[in-house]
């Protein structure tokens, strides 16, 4: 296993054992957060903010690994399937890529990309379109 692959499953064993220490370890002091309909979230102490925030809203998650893709450089995109219940009762289940910039064994950049629209809908602050 490459460096840059231990960082990006210890990455996804820390989101699911809701190691919150562990998770923001892994990134660079410096570095940011692109999440859908969100302004980069930049260094670890906010990064960090954040993940107690959405790991609390999911109290019951689980991000299933599919795929990783490997760059040259050592970055890495993942595949994932998420299936999660929000803090109402409320089943998320969504298909994501994760691309990872990795720099001197942290996470420097982290960009997390899905249909925010249908989780919206999902977690009940969207009309459902669905027909």
């Amino acid at each position: 296993m490459t460096p840059s692959e231990e960082i990006v499953r210890a990455y996804f064993a820390a989101v699911n054992q809701t190691h919150l220490e562990a998770l923001i370890a892994l990134f660079a002091p410096e570095a940011s957060l692109h999440f859908p309909m969100s302004e980069p979230i930049v260094g670890r102490e906010a990064i960090g903010r954040f993940y107690a925030t959405i790991l609390q809203f999911y109290p019951e998650r689980f991000d299933d690994v599919r795929r990783l893709f490997f760059s040259p450089e050592g970055d890495v995109a993942a595949e994932i399937h998420f299936e999660g219940v929000t803090q109402t009762g409320r089943r998320v289940v969504f298909d994501a890529v994760d691309l990872f910039t990795i720099r001197d064994g942290r996470i420097q950049k982290l960009q997390i990309f899905y249909d925010s629209a249908r989780v919206l809908e999902m977690i009940g602050t969207l009309p459902n379109t669905s027909s």
